[in-house]
């Protein structure tokens, strides 16, 4: 880096600012990035002084002033302050025009939420989004093609993109659902270990085709102690079967072969997990790097 952070006249701030942890991106006028920094200051793990906690990240960036944007769970009823939910309707542009205002005591700065979206299904079953719209709008500044996108996560979200908006989206409580299976009861005790072994995983995502979820999730278990599978390969089995049927059920919606990519947004490990099952289900996936996306969606917001 060239530039002093202290120095810039015009430094634009944007963080994404989750329940656990905090990433922080520092722009210069031309929206190039000039520092990075991560913490584990999430929402849950600052005692509510969300401004003391700003506070400190701007003194660790030697930042005096700046124009903050900030996205993700900052703007969650358990936040700073919630921001409200724009209809899928809106486009992906209006989360500039909709940014919203927090006042704050430290001077020189200005601090903003990005909105999040709901969307209302054809039966009234509401889905919510805070966080992942901005990652859809940066890939789509990528020049990411219409279609699925894929943020993948505790709470994975599949988005369906038409014309560079949102038209419907669906969150699979994937991650959360492995997590508490693979801790927690009947499974739990058969799970020996949780290394990776990619033909279980295969032949977990394989056995999701077959439907009735809290049906073969059992069966993992009775494949252990009739001897047709070792205890060490249930961990990949079920990572392989939550993820297959989350895949499945976006291709009962697409009512046809996809025509592009899915576009895949996520950490590299998670990201491969899914890039393998979709490879296994003969679905063409595309892989984006998270900050390359986040910082694409700064740009836009900032108008750089």
């Amino acid at each position: 880096m060239t530039e002093s952070i202290s120095s810039l006249n015009a430094t634009r701030l944007g963080i994404d600012w989750g329940t656990s942890n905090r990433r922080a991106y520092v722009l210069n006028a031309r929206g190039e990035l000039i520092h990075q920094h991560s913490d584990d200051a999430g929402i849950l793990h600052v005692e509510r002084d969300f401004e003391g906690s700003l506070r400190k990240l701007l003194q660790t960036l030697g930042l005096q002033s700046a124009d903050i944007v900030m996205s993700g769970m900052i703007g969650s009823r358990n936040g700073w302050r919630e921001a409200p939910y724009l209809s899928v309707d809106q486009p992906l542009t209006a989360l500039h025009d909709n940014l919203m205002e927090i006042d704050t005591s430290i001077p020189g700065v200005r601090c903003r939420v990005t909105p999040g979206y709901k969307y209302i299904d054809v039966n009234g079953i509401p889905d919510v989004m805070r966080g992942e719209e901005t990652q859809v709008l940066g890939t789509l500044s990528l020049s990411a093609a219409d279609g699925w996108f894929l943020l993948p996560g505790t709470h994975s979200k599949w988005v369906r993109v038409e014309d560079g908006g949102m038209t419907e989206f669906l969150t699979f409580m994937t991650g959360e659902l492995f997590s508490l299976m693979s801790q927690h009861g009947t499974l739990s005790k058969v799970m020996t270990e949780q290394q990776s072994i990619p033909e279980a995983f295969a032949a977990g995502v394989r056995a999701a085709r077959h439907g009735s979820f809290t049906h073969t999730a059992f069966c993992c278990r009775a494949l252990v102690v009739t001897d047709m599978m070792p205890a060490d390969h249930t961990a990949s089995y079920l990572s392989g079967l939550l993820i297959g049927t989350e895949i499945h059920d976006i291709l009962q919606r697409t009512h046809g072969p996809m025509r592009s990519p899915v576009q895949v947004v996520g950490s590299p490990g998670l990201s491969a997990r899914y890039l393998s099952a979709l490879e296994l289900l003969g679905i063409h996936a595309r892989a984006w790097q998270p900050d390359g996306v986040y910082l694409a969606a700064l740009r836009a917001l900032f108008k750089l």
